[in-house]
């Protein structure tokens, strides 16, 4: 990942990074459940196209995860946020429980031999559940995006390193 050749990071592009995060984290999970209610109701090899893309967003998921948990770890250490230190303080905590979750729903797919509508409900309620697994990353993201125009310029930048070593996957 070209963000951690960084030598440090400050506040901004740390958050940056984070938005950049959770955004990613949150295309890939809805990509997944929306390719899942597609296939509801059929049987494995039937929609062919919609399995790949399930496939690519369930494992891109956790490449996102990897990823993240990669860049807390070597920055986090040296960096101490004004506000929402605990992003970085429970990131381990939370990208394994995230990392747990679906790993579950992956066991779930792959054992399956239809897409049934129970186990469709249940792989989304996972995903849904990672949502609020990462809300405090959320909310930072929220916050940082009623600024608009106003970001700094270092903040955007980490942002798309971030988004473009998530790409280079």
């Amino acid at each position: 990942m070209r963000i951690t050749r960084y030598p440090n990071l400050n506040e901004s592009q740390f958050l940056g990074c984070a938005t950049a995060f959770v955004d990613s984290l949150v295309g890939e999970l809805n990509g997944a459940a929306m390719n899942l209610r597609r296939l509801e109701g059929q049987p494995k090899g039937a929609a062919f196209a919609y399995e790949m893309s399930l496939d690519r967003s369930r494992y891109g998921a956790l490449v996102v995860l990897d990823r993240w948990a990669t860049l807390v770890d070597a920055f986090g250490k040296h960096l101490h946020l004004s506000k929402h230190q605990s992003i970085i303080d429970e990131a381990p905590g939370r990208v394994l429980a995230a990392e747990n979750i679906l790993g579950r729903a992956n066991q779930l797919l792959d054992a399956t031999p239809q897409y049934g509508g129970e186990l469709v409900n249940a792989c989304v309620l996972a995903f849904h559940s990672l949502h609020s697994t990462f809300a405090e990353e959320k909310q930072a993201a929220d916050e940082a995006a009623r600024l608009g125009p106003l970001l700094p310029d270092d903040y955007r930048q980490a942002r798309r390193v971030f988004l473009e070593d998530l790409a280079a996957r």
